[in-house]
C-alpha cells in the first residue's frame, strides 16, 4: 500500500511537470511570491530610510536650536555691553540712594527674600532693579563678583545668614570725582542658621576664658554694626563699575564677647570674606536649609 502511494506521487509530479497549463500555474504563484517578498522587503528597506530621515531632521533641529540658544546668548551679551556703554541719566546721589531703598525694602521684607525670582516678583522691586540695571554696569564688581545678578544673590544670602536685618542710612558723601560713599547703621541678630552657616567652626570652640562655647554666647546677640559702601563710577557711562562693601563686626563681636582673642575666633574661619562677601562652602544649600529651618519652625 505504502509502495502504491509512492507510485502515485511521483506520476502525480511528473504529470504536473509534463503538464504545460500546471507548470504555467506553479510558476505564476512563484512569480507572486517572489513579488510579495520583494514588496516586504522594499516596505522595510523604505521605512528604515523614513526612520533614518525623521531621525536625521531631529538631530538637525536640535543642533539648530542649540546653535539659536549661542547666538542668543550673544547677543544678549552684545547688548548688555552697548547698553551699559550708554551714559546714565540718573545722578550719583540718587544712585546710591535707590540702593539703600532696595537694602531696606529687601530688609524689611523678607517674605520677599526667599529667592532671586521671587525678589524680582514685587513691584517695587522690580522697579529698584530696573533703575540700578540701568545705573550699573552689567560688569559691576564687588569683591571677585561680577554683574548685578551676582549682587542680588549676595543681598538674598546676607539676609538668610542673620536674622532681623535693619539698615539705617546715615549719610552719602561725594568723596572724589567718580566716588561716592555711603554711611549707615546695619543690625543684625546671631540665630542658630548664623552660627550653622556664616560660623559653622564655632560649634566646639570654648572661649578663651572657658565660660562656654563660643556659639552659646553669640546665639541671640543684637549686633549694631557701622557699615560703609563705595560705589566708583566710570567716567564716561557714569555707571557704577566696583561697589565696596565695609561692615565693622569687630566692634560688636567685642562688646559681646568681652576678648579680641574671642572674636578673632569668631571671624578666622567666617564664611563672610573681608569685602562681605559671602561665598565658598556657605553659599551651597543655603536656600534649602533655609526652606528647611522655616518649615521645622
Amino acid at each position: 500500500q505504502l509502495r502504491a502511494k509512492a507510485t502515485k506521487r511521483a506520476l502525480d509530479e511528473m504529470e504536473l511537470l509534463t503538464s504545460p497549463a500546471k507548470l504555467k500555474e506553479t510558476n505564476k504563484r512563484k512569480r507572486e511570491e517572489d513579488n510579495k517578498f520583494r514588496r516586504r522587503e522594499q516596505c522595510r528597506a523604505n521605512q528604515a530610510r523614513y526612520r533614518d530621515k525623521q531621525r536625521n531632521a531631529q538631530l538637525q533641529l536640535e543642533r539648530s536650536v542649540e546653535q539659536l540658544h549661542k547666538e542668543l546668548e550673544t547677543l544678549k551679551r552684545r547688548y548688555r555691553d552697548l547698553a551699559s556703554r550708554e551714559r546714565s541719566n540718573q545722578s550719583p546721589w540718587s544712585v546710591v540712594a535707590e540702593v539703600f531703598r532696595l537694602l531696606e525694602t529687601s530688609f524689611r521684607s523678607p517674605w520677599r527674600m526667599s529667592s532671586t525670582q521671587e525678589m524680582k516678583n514685587h513691584s517695587e522691586t522690580r522697579q529698584i532693579l530696573a533703575i540700578l540695571e540701568r545705573s550699573f554696569a552689567h560688569d559691576a564688581a564687588m569683591g571677585e563678583l561680577q554683574g548685578v545678578d551676582a549682587l542680588m544673590e549676595q543681598l538674598l544670602l546676607f539676609s538668610q545668614f542673620f536674622g532681623k536685618p535693619h539698615l539705617k542710612l546715615q549719610r552719602i558723601e561725594s568723596v572724589a570725582f567718580g566716588v561716592m560713599a555711603a554711611r549707615a547703621k546695619l543690625s543684625l541678630t546671631v540665630t542658630e542658621f548664623t552660627l550653622r552657616h556664616a560660623f559653622p567652626h564655632l560649634e566646639e570652640t570654648v572661649s578663651v576664658d572657658d565660660h562656654g562655647l563660643l556659639s552659646q554666647r553669640l546665639l541671640g546677640q543684637r549686633l549694631e554694626c557701622n557699615c560703609s559702601l563705595t560705589f566708583l563710577f566710570d567716567g564716561d557711562s557714569a555707571r557704577v563699575v566696583r561697589l565696596e562693601i565695609n561692615i565693622d563686626l569687630t566692634t560688636p563681636l567685642l562688646q559681646a564677647l568681652g576678648s579680641l582673642k574671642d572674636v578673632s575666633k569668631v571671624l578666622e574661619h567666617a564664611r563672610v570674606s573681608s569685602e562681605c562677601v559671602i561665598g565658598g562652602d556657605g553659599e551651597k544649600g543655603v536656600s534649602d536649609s533655609r526652606s528647611n529651618d522655616s518649615t521645622s519652625s
